[in-house]
């Protein structure tokens, strides 16, 4: 990792409880690696993701810390279009389930910005769980973003298969309110070590 994507990532972390597994990726995402972005991803998944029993499953958050461009709906509805057939065909190929033959569709409305964030929008992606038996899925998003300091933008995603009003939103919301900008600072140059010149 360059020290400027190490930056980036201090930068965008996403303020997320401590029990939450972490994962981060950068740009180009290698299962969809057509998102023309440059940054990093920032992924946190909740203890009960995992539990797809649950419409709680599936829950999760992430952030996109990338280099700033003027971010419209239909860059987004594509972006995740993109995002989780990727997601969703690289799982199928490594848990050797049968493809379902599904596209991944998403459709977006405006959303009143959150505090701290510029725009919002909101809606719902239907798509298939790969990590279970490929059956299709509806998913609950959220999608904040801004600009950050000094030319950086931040993408703020939340899903869920639950309704926006369940309890596990205001979780969601939490850690989309407490994560930061963060100001991109240049790494601190080499200090020669004694004896060198």
């Amino acid at each position: 990792m360059t020290p400027l994507a190490a930056v980036l990532l201090v930068a965008g972390t996403l303020a997320a409880p401590a029990d939450w597994r972490r994962e981060s990726f950068t740009f180009p995402l290698i299962f969809a690696p057509t998102i023309p972005y440059e940054g990093t991803e920032e992924v946190r998944f909740p203890p009960y993701w995992n539990d797809f029993a649950s419409e709680r499953g599936f829950s999760y958050v992430f952030l996109w810390d990338v280099k700033r461009r003027r971010i419209e709906p239909a860059e987004l509805e594509r972006g995740l279009n993109v995002y989780f057939d990727g997601l969703m065909e690289q799982v199928t190929r490594a848990r050797k389930i049968e493809d379902t033959g599904l596209v991944t569709s998403v459709a977006l409305h405006p959303l009143g910005a959150p505090e701290g964030w510029q725009d919002a929008v909101a809606g719902r992606l239907f798509t298939w769980n790969a990590f279970v038996k490929g059956e299709p899925m509806t998913l609950n998003v959220e999608i904040a973003h801004r600009p950050c300091p000094p030319d950086r933008t931040q993408i703020f995603f939340a899903f869920s298969r639950t309704e926006r009003e369940n309890p596990v939103w205001q979780e969601l919301r939490a850690v989309r309110s407490a994560t930061a900008c963060g100001e991109v600072t240049p790494p601190p140059a080499a200090t020669p070590s004694r004896g060198q010149p």
